[in-house]
């Protein structure tokens, strides 16, 4: 399928710690879910939308390569950081994802919106400074995960309540 073909990508990127040969991304030396974010991008034609579950890695870790990618190439509409038992009923799971809603731009430009860099939460968390600004749009409160070495760089995002965890609202 070549670039630009399709209108919408929707999608579940494979989570994995490998990369992928494609001739057309070594060059960036991506993990698996980082080139499909690339990728789906790439093959939404411009205006297209694309709307993905990622793990919060994409938009939190430190290395910005991904984040500048997509920048490069599309407008962050809005995403969204779901609490880390979203999928703990039908996955059997437990991680802090984020839904993340790409529009590809007709262009490729050379810009670092907030977004491609870290912020700190009101207790001291580096996040993706998109949430920093928009913490409405973590769905529960970020919380150190102390589970298993004490008190790690690892968070999660753990439902207070029902009232909470509103996704249409958030949408």
């Amino acid at each position: 399928i070549s670039d630009n073909f399709f209108d919408v990508v929707v999608g579940n990127v494979p989570f994995g710690d490998y990369k992928v040969f494609d001739p057309k991304y070594n060059k960036y030396n991506f993990r698996i879910h980082d080139y499909f974010l690339a990728k789906a991008l790439d093959q939404v034609r411009p205006g297209g939308m694309v709307a993905v579950i990622t793990t919060k890695g994409t938009l939190d870790k430190a290395n910005p390569a991904i984040r500048k990618y997509l920048a490069e190439r599309a407008e962050l509409v809005g995403a969204v950081r779901l609490p880390n038992t979203a999928f703990k009923d039908n996955a059997g799971t437990e991680v802090t994802a984020d839904i993340l809603f790409l529009q590809k731009r007709e262009r490729k430009i050379d810009i670092e919106p907030d977004w491609v860099h870290l912020g700190v939460t009101e207790n001291g968390i580096a996040v993706n400074s998109y949430f920093a600004e928009h913490p409405e749009m973590m769905l529960g409160s970020m919380e150190y995960d102390t589970r298993i070495y004490g008190r790690d760089s690892r968070y999660t995002v753990c439902v207070n309540n029902d009232e909470n965890f509103n996704m249409y609202e958030a949408l």
